[in-house]
């Protein structure tokens, strides 16, 4: 897999970068670490089970890393954390 540093990024992936990471500074600890775990690859149930939480706590966690972030969907989330990793950025998010 093919990593970018900054100086290969585009202006416009550049600010969605640093937008995104400020915005990730409001999520709680608790939040973080539901994101960590998304970052490696977990699913919900996995996530309620490594974490100790119901699902139904999971989903509540999303919806607020969703609207912190301004992401709509988990799937725009994972997207979102693939770009990071893909251009060795991921620490920036987390």
């Amino acid at each position: 897999m093919q990593t970018m540093n900054s100086s290969q990024l585009p202006p416009n992936i550049e600010e969605l970068f640093g937008s995104l990471a400020q915005r990730a500074t409001s999520l709680t600890p608790t939040e973080h670490n539901i994101l960590r775990y998304y970052a490696e690859g977990k699913g919900v149930s996995e996530v309620a089970e490594q974490a100790c939480i119901s699902i139904n706590t999971v989903r509540r966690h999303n919806a607020n890393i969703y609207q912190k972030l301004g992401v709509s969907s988990r799937e725009e989330l994972l997207l979102y954390i693939e770009l990071f990793r893909r251009c060795d950025r991921l620490d920036q998010l987390m």
